[in-house]
């Protein structure tokens, strides 16, 4: 009898420890995606930040509008989805937003960075912008200033920590004074470094020149006549496992741009002709 009944008292733990990891294994597989849940429930959870003319916010309302509000509800209007916008966020903190499902894509554009590509993924690129040495507009040196000028310690250039300007400025210009900032300070805040005297530049694009002079005129100067120091793309991001949302947003991006959708929503919101560069133009080809 002993012996049978151990065996009976195996097959029973086999029986158990089988089903409970099956149940393990079906648990984690049948998580749902973010993209599954959009497919469900209709609807793309947008994380943003505030940054004219990309979105802006009533103080008023708190109503959104702007370049990317536009593009997302064209995108919901042609696949019949409904767009939430349910988390404002900073440079700290949207990547920890997308890997903790509080949203289900960073909906308004951010810059592709390879270190950023280790924790999200992007979507095709929508439109670029040349980054430049934004500088004081009475700065009469750097006015002349070459590239090799700048990369000297004597000048102070300000950076953001968690932004692709960091990296960019570190890597063309290690001889410089850099000072980075934190990734919570807002962008007229790290300007008024420049304004105020404590640093001499920063690498940013038109629309920052525009909308900073917009207020305060004659005050920043671009220096658009040197080459840029990199093409910067802007794109959507998502989850780093979000294979099919990344697809589906992909063919959408692309949809606009072919159709001649995204030259008329560039330029509908850009403060000035050719703040941003369009990635293609096939229909007027």
């Amino acid at each position: 009898m002993k012996p049978t009944l151990t065996i009976i008292i195996a097959v029973i733990c086999s029986v158990l420890i089988t089903g409970l990891f099956a149940k393990n294994q079906t648990g984690n597989n049948s998580k749902q995606t973010a993209f599954d849940r959009i497919m469900s429930t209709n609807t793309i959870r947008c994380g943003y930040y505030v940054f004219p003319p990309v979105t802006y916010r009533d103080p008023n309302t708190n109503k959104l509008s702007g370049m990317s509000v536009d593009m997302m509800n064209e995108i919901a209007d042609r696949s019949g989805l409904k767009i939430e916008w349910v988390e404002e966020v900073n440079f700290s903190n949207w990547t920890e937003g997308l890997k903790n499902n509080r949203f289900d894509v960073a909906c308004t554009p951010m810059w592709p960075e390879i270190a950023l590509a280790r924790v999200v993924t992007f979507s095709t690129p929508m439109f670029y912008a040349g980054l430049h040495p934004l500088i004081r507009a009475n700065d009469t040196k750097l006015l002349k200033a070459s590239y090799d000028d700048f990369n000297k310690p004597n000048v102070r250039i300000i950076t953001q920590d968690s932004n692709g300007i960091d990296v960019l400025t570190r890597a063309n210009f290690p001889n410089s004074t850099i000072n980075s900032v934190p990734p919570t300070m807002d962008g007229p805040t790290i300007l008024l470094e420049i304004v105020n005297n404590k640093a001499d530049m920063i690498l940013l694009d038109k629309n920052a020149e525009y909308m900073y002079n917009k207020n305060n005129p004659n005050t920043f100067k671009l220096r658009d006549d040197l080459p840029p120091i990199k093409l910067q793309s802007f794109a959507f991001a998502f989850n780093i496992n979000e294979y099919n949302l990344k697809n589906f947003i992909d063919t959408a991006v692309e949809s606009l741009i072919y159709n001649g959708t995204m030259e008329r929503l560039v330029k509908k919101w850009e403060p000035a002709p050719k703040t941003f560069l369009l990635t293609s133009e096939p229909h007027r080809k």
